[in-house]
Order: C-alpha cells, then sequence, then structure tokens
C-alpha cells in the first residue's frame, strides 16, 4: 500500500469520525429533551426496563455489523451513560409570563414550536381542526384562545394561512401574531393588511425542518409587516436557537426562496422521478451505484419524507417558480451542449464556474 492511500485512507477516517461525532451530539440532545418531557411530568429520569431495551438493541445493531460484543457493549454502556448524566443535568427554564397560542400544533413544524415555547418557559395552547396534541393545553375555541394569549404563532398549511391569519386579525389580538409560512405570497397581502390595521404582527419563516439539529445552524428569516416592534419581539423569541435571524422583505423573500428552497426541491424531485423510471432497480443494492447516487438517494428520501402537500405548495404558490423553470432548462441544455461538444473546453468552463460560486477553486 502505498503512502497517498494510506493518507487518503485517513482522510476517510477522519470525515467518518466527524459524522459520528455529529449524530452522538444529536443523539444526546434528543435524550435531553427526553429529560425534560420528563422532569415536566414528574417522571423518575431512570427506567430500568427501557435502558435494558436501548442495551439489547444497540447490541444487535454492532452485531448486524459485525462489530466485537466486548466493544458493542463498551459503547453501548457509553451512551446510555452520557445521556442519563444530560437528562440529570437538564434544567427547566424560568416560567416565562406569557401564554402562547399554537395555532395548527398538531402538524409538524406546530409540535416542533410547542416543544421550543415550553422548554424556553412558556405557557403554550395548542388550537386544531386536527385535535388535542398530546401534552398541551388544548383549547378548541379559536376566539377563546386568541382572547387569551399574548403570543399566537399560525403553523397551519399555507393554503389556508391567509384565511386563518384574517380570522385571528378580526379578533383583534392583543399580542404579537406571526405565521411560519415557507412562502410569503399566499399570505402577503393579509399580512400587510394587518399591519396597516394596527395588529402587532410579523412574517417568520424558520428555514429547517422539525427534526433539524443543531439548530445553531440554521437560519430564521423575519419579513417586516410594518411594525418594527413585533420584529424585535419574534426575534427575541427565537434568539436562543443560536440559529441566523435575518431580515428579508415580503417583496424579496419568494424569489430569494425559488432558489433555496424551489430549485433544490426541485433537483431531488426530478433525481428521484428520473432514478425511478431507469430500467434498473437500485434499491436492492448495498451501495446503490456509487457514493453520488448514495448521497443523492438519502437527500431525496429524506425529502420525500416530507407531506406531499408542503411539497407541491412550495412549488406551486411561489410566483417565481416559472422563472425556475426556464432557468433548468437553459442550464440542462448547457450542460447537454457542453457534454457533446467535441472539445472539452465548454464543459470545463461549466464546472470551473460552478466551483467558482461555491467558494471552490475557479481552475
Amino acid at each position: 500500500m502505498s503512502e497517498s492511500e494510506i493518507a487518503r485512507l485517513r482522510e476517510e477516517i477522519a470525515a467518518v469520525d466527524k459524522e459520528i461525532v455529529a449524530h452522538v451530539a444529536k443523539r444526546l440532545h434528543l435524550a435531553e429533551q427526553i429529560g425534560m418531557e420528563k422532569k415536566a411530568m414528574g417522571r423518575a429520569l431512570r427506567d430500568p426496563d427501557m435502558e435494558e431495551r436501548v442495551f439489547s438493541r444497540l447490541l444487535g445493531e454492532c452485531a448486524a455489523h459485525r462489530i466485537r460484543p466486548s466493544f458493542a457493549e463498551g459503547l453501548s454502556t457509553l451512551l446510555i451513560e452520557e445521556s442519563l448524566v444530560r437528562q440529570e443535568a437538564t434544567v427547566p427554564a424560568d416560567p416565562v409570563d406569557k401564554r402562547v397560542l399554537v395555532v395548527g400544533g398538531a402538524g409538524q413544524m406546530g409540535r416542533w414550536l410547542c416543544r421550543y415555547l415550553r422548554a424556553r418557559g412558556y405557557d403554550v395552547v395548542v388550537n386544531d381542526i386536527a385535535g388535542p396534541l398530546d401534552g398541551f393545553e388544548f383549547e378548541p375555541d379559536l376566539g377563546t384562545a386568541v382572547a387569551q394569549a399574548d403570543i399566537i404563532a399560525v403553523s397551519v398549511p399555507m393554503s389556508v394561512s391567509a384565511d386563518v391569519l384574517g380570522s385571528i386579525g378580526r379578533m383583534k389580538p392583543k399580542g404579537l401574531l406571526f405565521d411560519i409560512c415557507s412562502l410569503k405570497a399566499p399570505v402577503d397581502q393579509v399580512l400587510r393588511e394587518l399591519g396597516e390595521a394596527g395588529v402587532k404582527v410579523v412574517s417568520v419563516h424558520p428555514m429547517f425542518g422539525p427534526n433539524f439539529f443543531p439548530l445553531a445552524s440554521g437560519n430564521i428569516t423575519f419579513s417586516d409587516c410594518g411594525n418594527a416592534v413585533a420584529v424585535l419581539e419574534a426575534k427575541e423569541i427565537f434568539r436562543p436557537t443560536g440559529a441566523n435571524l435575518l431580515d428579508i422583505s415580503l417583496d424579496h423573500h419568494d424569489e430569494f426562496m425559488a432558489f433555496l428552497l424551489g430549485l433544490s426541491h426541485l433537483c431531488l424531485l426530478m433525481f428521484a422521478r428520473s432514478a425511478s423510471k431507469s430500467p434498473f432497480e437500485f434499491g436492492g443494492l448495498r451501495r446503490p451505484a456509487g457514493t453520488t447516487f448514495s448521497r443523492l438517494s438519502v437527500a431525496s428520501m429524506g425529502l420525500l419524507e416530507d407531506p406531499p402537500a408542503l411539497l407541491r405548495d412550495i412549488q406551486a404558490l411561489n410566483p417565481h417558480t416559472p422563472a425556475i423553470h426556464r432557468r433548468v432548462l437553459e442550464v440542462l441544455a448547457e450542460w447537454e451542449r457542453a457534454s457533446l461538444a467535441d472539445d472539452p473546453a465548454e464543459f470545463y468552463d461549466l464546472i470551473a464556474q460552478s466551483r467558482s460560486y461555491f467558494g471552490g477553486a475557479s481552475t
């Protein structure tokens, strides 16, 4: 084996180590959340039966990957013990003397909002046509819930967000009102009308899903709807996430998201659909066709697990989507022309331009 091959393998090991640490960090974070829930319910942190099931599960996973039992036992013990240490160290946030209404709290992002806000010490109540959310106070009457709320978060499908926001606005809410729509075109008009009517309203967009970790590596946008105080108050709610807090106007939000969300979603949807129409069954391969295919497969499956209605709304409700479709067709034609040309210079130039955009070497 050459020195260069040893160096390459060491680099690969370093990359795997980084992934291992990231996954361990996420596991411990989830253990902390369990600890918070247990303390809120007054339950004991230690559960010997559950610990035994976790231990057995980890041993089984290790055995399936031909990892020695002694190593598997040590790894399993370390993970369980460190998780317990993290749970014991969790300290519930000091109560915040504010009542937060989450409209649509039974949805995926609604659940995330409820858990996050409760962990920050807010008194959280849910209103959702789907029914109660286990572990949270439920108020079926929207008018009553709005009248009692200091803060109102709207986390419903984008197709009905404008109607819900309008209904809440007519109830004259006393405190902060915000939505978390991924696109603002469906709610742009009602948000502006609410702002002009004196409602303390702001539009928020957490640019991550409910299982995203760590939050500090994410971004959250805030769009001013005519009330600067509302923007400041909303930022204070989300500042503890450690996420990057971005100001973006209602006028430009969706054009920005057309590239950031719409384009990335479209590329993965195109990959998934194209692969599904191939004459080959890639799913049966342990490592399908290579690293690039595997990574795209994982990314595509992660996207396809999102609610289909949300994926469609991100394409269908953004007025800038047709421009993205035209751009994709233009770029596909560029790559096709460059790939078929006798002279590789054009292909290499497209590679160089793309590398340069993402901060890589242009040559």
